[in-house]
């Protein structure tokens, strides 16, 4: 399995995984042209694209994904309250899903989890490739880590996390005090340090690949980001890497090392 940001942050998201000749795009908050460009940087046809899953309906996850569907004849799949939520989505034949299903696209499984944002059925992933049992979660915009969140990304090989915001640069920055609130509140963005928490308690020996995502602009830094869930992580068993998505251009791929199977043994050979 690999996984390539393509963008990420709040002028647009959208993910790549690709489990073989299986490709889904997980978000398409870019202009149609804007994701033709960044599949075709990293080296994919936009038209071997088989499927794109929405986490929610704000316009940075959906923008382009009626258009390239309809240009690409990509399907495209979303909760009732995600497609009923941005118009352009009404006539553009969306295969519904309820929060908590398991869809099936080629070797790609793709179990969702309802997550805590202020959107209208939002949801998390985790990716399973049904051929070498390599497990990626994808899960950002959201406020808190509940209990369910927690547990689906708990045994994966590579976790894509948000990491929006260091809460000192949100508080002492430009944002008005109503939209910090929004964004620091239990239906807003993950922080640096909720983040780091995540992540230390979820961390693993065959962990592979903490990726960060949805990093603001105004409110955070990568190398401050990276540096607090890196400390985190220094507690822990992982051994892995630390990425940070970027917001204008593409980043990756990030691979599963290892199949399930190899991965439970290597792990359990660390204690």
């Amino acid at each position: 399995m690999r996984i390539w940001s393509l963008g990420s942050g709040s002028k647009g998201n959208a993910l790549l995984v690709e489990c073989g000749d299986t490709r889904v795009l997980v978000d398409a908050g870019f202009p149609a042209r804007t994701l033709s460009t960044r599949l075709t940087a990293i080296g994919v046809a936009p038209g071997s694209v088989s499927a794109c899953v929405m986490t929610h309906e704000h316009i940075d996850h959906v923008r382009g994904a009626a258009g390239a569907a309809k240009r690409w004849g990509w399907s495209l799949h979303a909760t009732p309250g995600t497609a009923g939520g941005y118009g352009e989505l009404a006539d553009a034949g969306v295969a519904h899903f309820e929060a908590g299903a398991t869809l099936s696209i080629g070797r790609a499984e793709l179990t969702t989890v309802r997550t805590s944002h202020d959107a209208s059925d939002p949801i998390g992933l985790v990716v399973t490739d049904r051929a070498s049992g390599a497990r990626a979660a994808i899960v950002y915009d959201l406020g808190v880590v509940t209990a369910e969140v927690r547990e689906s990304v708990r045994d994966v090989d590579v976790l894509v996390i948000e990491a929006n915001h260091d809460e000192g640069m949100l508080r002492g920055g430009p944002y008005p005090r109503y939209l910090q609130n929004r964004i620091a509140s239990r239906t807003g963005h993950l922080s640096n340090r909720a983040a780091a928490a995540l992540c230390a308690d979820v961390a693993h020996g065959a962990l592979n690949h903490v990726v960060l995502a949805h990093l603001s602009e105004t409110n955070n830094d990568h190398g401050l980001a990276t540096q607090t869930v890196s400390r985190a992580l220094g507690r822990t068993r992982f051994t892995g890497r630390v990425s940070t998505a970027a917001q204008h251009g593409p980043v990756g791929p990030f691979c599963a090392k290892h199949s399930r199977t190899t991965a439970r043994v290597e792990q359990l050979t660390l204690f």
